[in-house]
């Protein structure tokens, strides 16, 4: 079979760079997304030795990568060291004649926290959770309807011809939900945005048409009742969200301290495709999502979650959004259990391992069983022969399955 990934080939970096990178490496490629770091010589004529370009194919839908650079810069305007600075973004063109967004950014040097978690002590682990916090709490003080928000996605909206007349939409919402108009707008895309070729759960009106019902396909998840009043709220309570804090987007870097030791400090938050305007319990419950594939440090959840709860009302509103992407997320992973979806059965296995369960509390969220012992966290090799065996008896399913 002929490799159909997408490579950056020179017809792409042509229209990219004016100068060619002297380097490549490659972070992630599939079909229709590729994203790779470039490196140039020091007579490039470039500010920078090396950056990220992320390159995906265009479609009707995808009108993202301006829209995900003015929400960076809108988020450098608090937090402007850890946020990546966005360089260019447009369309190019391959050998081939297809047609990709592109964008380039800052490279961050460090390391992903992914990678050195386990080797820091207590105290440099709660030290960089509090330093992400932190800026999130940052984040979230940057409202939709601030005067510099409105300046800055007016603009990108208005060169990618978004708007359709001479007034903002509402900010509410982000590129992976799209420009929402209502609360009700958000919970169509929670589902949407989740949506298998079978039915997993359905929003239904009530009778009384005070509120909605999202009632799972699995009787044993039961349903979740949101009334108006709550639903209505949502829009006003939005705030600047990263959405995607797991870590692989977190870079730290060690340093040297006062006293001579070294340690890990945070130096850059990346990846902001999920980001955009939403109340604060939403970026609080994507954590959940993230355990067991994008985050095999339960640590780091359970910490993280544990000081991010601090930045999120408790009020009525906040809560019932929680409850319902707990109930929408946790039906989509129940109904890719009954096939042979991978991510899904290695996530079960994470959990049974870990003897996690899910708290009564939405922004607690998973946490260790009672009768669980010492918590022993997934090495990388660990994590990676649980992937490997998982693959081989989903392939061994599916090859029995043919026969």
């Amino acid at each position: 079979m002929a490799d159909r990934c997408v490579k950056p080939d020179d017809n792409l970096l042509k229209q990219i760079f004016t100068h060619l990178p002297e380097t490549i490496s490659i972070f992630l490629q599939n079909w229709d997304k590729c994203v790779f770091k470039a490196e140039f010589l020091s007579d490039s004529g470039y500010n920078y030795s090396a950056c990220v370009v992320r390159l995906e194919a265009e479609s009707e839908d995808l009108k993202t990568f301006p829209t995900i650079a003015a929400l960076q810069q809108i988020a450098a305007t608090v937090v402007p060291k850890l946020v990546p600075q966005t360089f260019q973004v447009g369309k190019a063109e391959n050998l081939q004649g297809r047609i990709f967004d592109f964008s380039v950014t800052e490279f961050v040097e460090g390391d992903l926290l992914e990678d050195v978690w386990q080797q820091m002590s207590t105290e440099e682990q709660s030290s960089a959770v509090t330093e992400i916090v932190e800026a999130l709490e940052k984040f979230h003080s940057i409202l939709p309807s601030d005067k510099g928000v409105k300046e800055i996605l007016e603009k990108t909206l208005r060169e990618e011809e978004e708007l359709k007349s001479s007034e903002l939409p509402q900010s509410f919402g982000g590129p992976h939900t799209g420009i929402l108009n209502n609360g009700l707008g958000l919970l169509g895309a929670m589902i949407e945005r989740r949506k298998l070729k079978k039915p997993f759960c359905c929003m239904e009106p009530l009778v009384d048409s005070q509120g909605i019902r999202i009632r799972s396909s699995f009787e044993e998840l039961g349903s979740t009742v949101i009334n108006n009043s709550a639903i209505e709220k949502w829009p006003g309570e939005a705030v600047l969200c990263h959405n995607d804090l797991n870590p692989r987007n977190l870079i730290l870097r060690s340093c040297v301290t006062s006293d001579g030791k070294s340690e890990y400090k945070l130096a850059g938050i990346i990846d902001w495709e999920l980001a955009g305007f939403y109340p604060a319990s939403y970026e609080l419950s994507m954590q959940d999502t993230y355990l067991g594939n994008a985050n095999r440090h339960v640590s780091f959840y359970m910490l993280l979650k544990q000081k991010m709860r601090n930045l999120v009302p408790r009020s009525s509103s906040q809560m019932i959004l929680s409850q319902a992407m707990e109930l929408v997320f946790e039906s989509q992973q129940r109904l890719l259990l009954d096939g042979n979806n991978i991510g899904a059965h290695i996530r079960k296995r994470f959990i049974e391992y870990l003897m996690l369960e899910l708290d009564d509390d939405p922004c607690i969220g998973w946490t260790r069983s009672p009768q669980a012992g010492p918590l022993l966290e997934y090495s990388s090799a660990a994590f990676q022969k649980l992937e490997n065996d998982v693959i081989e008896e989903m392939v061994a399913k599916r090859k029995a399955k043919a026969t």
